[in-house]
């Protein structure tokens, strides 16, 4: 058998010959190319299965983020019979995962570099669930804040590095439009929240005793719904999707990248891999960089190694362009504060009788606002002493709206951003906001106003993930989950700034508020025209 083997071998190598003597451009055929860098592999093998498998699975974790942030909007209101809560309480309640999230986001950030991106997301969506399946049967209302604080803690793991790990996985040519309708999860979630208490609240008045001294009511049912899509992103995660090749490439471990890109090829393509042609992956990690990875950490040297994780994103070559997207990132953070007033900025509107009044006019710039604040918080210590925590059927209507708001806007940028470009999305949006904010102070149609409301506080928040995808580009892979974290834990704050900042002038200066933000975001859209695309 052997013997026929290297007879017919020998023989299709005359062949070979033959034909190459007939061949006058024989000797100028290149070899089989067989070694490949990371991004000429993902070239190679295409856009397939694997890369909608990982876009699937990291936009139900980006929905676990949203639930369990944005979600206790609506758990607030429904539970403040039971924890007993006033406007205040509830002002913390809803804050407290966004401070879990933004003090943990740098510890996460560096797990992300040296553990794994898939690691992060799958034990921190663990812990987040942990916490949040006990914040199920808190009786009081401060254990339910504490629990909920750790909970944040535990989802800040995935807004960490999802869109790292959506990246790695796929080129440049396809990495804007996938981190985009990643993205396109955060207004799913937006639906969802609102959608799940609209089925579970109305008319429902069942309650029945736990342990003895605890009412399992229906705003706890809600909380079960909302850990769902992180329980089932941690489970495809661990079961499905395999880590990024991209980060064991970074971490000197070839073999085990390669071995990921063979999976890769054989799923896309229904080939073995033995028909790959790839067969090494071009190394990315100096030798000094896997030695400091194999040596043992103390607790000090682990402080000091997360400071060298982060020390060089503030060093040239890095320092100019990551500052720049840090400082817009924290510009759409601080729009998306006045997002968290437009719906009492909205109901000053839909009171005022006549329509053909400015903003600020409604607003009041005299202490006519502060009563009206004045006699609202008195109007809730009244309904606590006659609890109420019924939610108009509206409520949810137009909370989902925004949610389909943001959908069509994920769809609309996913069809052009690659034609145009990244840069030009970004500042296109960014400008179009700040245009929105300054026109805010000009008209008096309610449409208008309503059209432009939703354009000033809309445009920013769907170029989050654009700002990710471009830090994503512009920093190296052993950087890259330090980096997102970073430039999401100042957007974050960039939020509590912009809410605080219209608390201050907003009833005493209205019009320099409108000013100061439509100024700054479009100082922001400036900025992202010397990003590099």
């Amino acid at each position: 058998m052997s013997r026929n083997t290297n007879e017919i071998s020998e023989k299709k190598s005359d062949l070979d010959f033959i034909k190459c003597g007939l061949d006058m451009d024989c000797e100028k055929q290149e070899p089989i190319k067989a070694e490949f860098t990371y991004e000429e592999a993902l070239v190679n093998i295409g856009f397939g299965r694997v890369q909608l498998y990982v876009l699937i699975v990291s936009g139900i974790c980006l929905m676990a983020v949203i639930n369990e942030t944005v979600g206790m909007s609506i758990i607030s209101l429904s539970s403040l019979c039971d924890l007993e809560t006033d406007t205040q309480k509830r002002a913390i309640l809803s804050a407290t995962g966004f401070i879990g999230i933004f003090l943990s986001s740098h510890m996460w950030g560096y797990l992300a570099d040296t553990t794994g991106r898939r690691n992060v997301m799958m034990i921190s969506v663990f812990i987040s669930n942990v916490f949040s399946l006990l914040s199920m049967f808190a009786s009081n209302y401060w254990l339910f804040v504490v629990l909920r604080f750790f909970s944040g803690v535990g989802i800040s793991g995935p807004s960490a590095c999802v869109y790292a790990y959506i990246g790695e996985f796929n080129t440049n040519k396809y990495r804007p439009v996938i981190t985009n309708y990643a993205s396109f999860f955060v207004g799913l979630s937006n639906i969802f929240i609102p959608a799940v208490p609209w089925i579970i609240l109305p008319n429902a008045e069942w309650s029945f005793s736990i342990f003895g001294w605890l009412d399992f009511r229906p705003w706890r049912l809600i909380i079960l719904c909302y850990l769902l899509p992180g329980f089932i992103g941690a489970c495809c995660l661990k079961k499905f999707i395999p880590e990024s090749p991209r980060f064991f490439l970074a971490r000197g471990r070839d073999q085990e990248a390669l071995d990921i890109i063979h999976w890769i090829y054989e799923t896309n393509t229904g080939k073995p891999k033995e028909t790959c042609e790839i067969k090494r992956l071009t190394p990315e990690a100096t030798p000094e960089h896997i030695e400091s990875i194999a040596n043992k950490k103390t607790c000090t040297e682990i402080i000091k190694s997360m400071w060298n994780q982060t020390a060089p994103l503030f060093k040239p070559p890095y320092l100019l362009y990551y500052s720049m997207c840090c400082t817009v990132e924290f510009g759409l953070f601080f729009i998306g504060g006045m997002g968290l007033w437009y719906p009492e900025i909205s109901n000053r509107l839909g009171n005022n009788e006549d329509s053909s009044s400015y903003v600020c006019e409604i607003i009041g710039e005299s202490e006519k606002a502060h009563l009206v604040m004045d006699d609202f918080n008195v109007t809730m210590s009244r309904m606590l002493e006659n609890c109420d925590d019924t939610i108009k059927t509206q409520t949810y209507f137009d909370t989902m709206t925004i949610g389909f708001v943001y959908v069509i806007g994920y769809v609309i940028i996913g069809f052009i951003i690659n034609p145009l470009g990244r840069k030009a999305v970004l500042a296109m949006c960014i400008f179009g906001s700040g245009i929105a904010g300054l026109v805010l102070h000009w008209v008096n149609d309610p449409l208008t106003i309503v059209i432009a409301f939703a354009l000033f506080i809309a445009l920013p928040g769907l170029c989050i993930s654009i700002i990710g995808g471009i830090v994503c580009d512009l920093i190296p892979t052993h950087l890259r989950g330090m980096a997102v974290c970073i430039c999401l834990m100042l957007g974050r704050f960039g939020s509590v700034v912009g809410s605080n900042v219209i608390g201050l002038l907003i009833n005493t200066h209205c019009i320099l508020t409108f000013y100061l933000f439509s100024g700054f975001i479009i100082f922001c859209g400036v900025l992202t025209l010397f990003i590099p695309s």
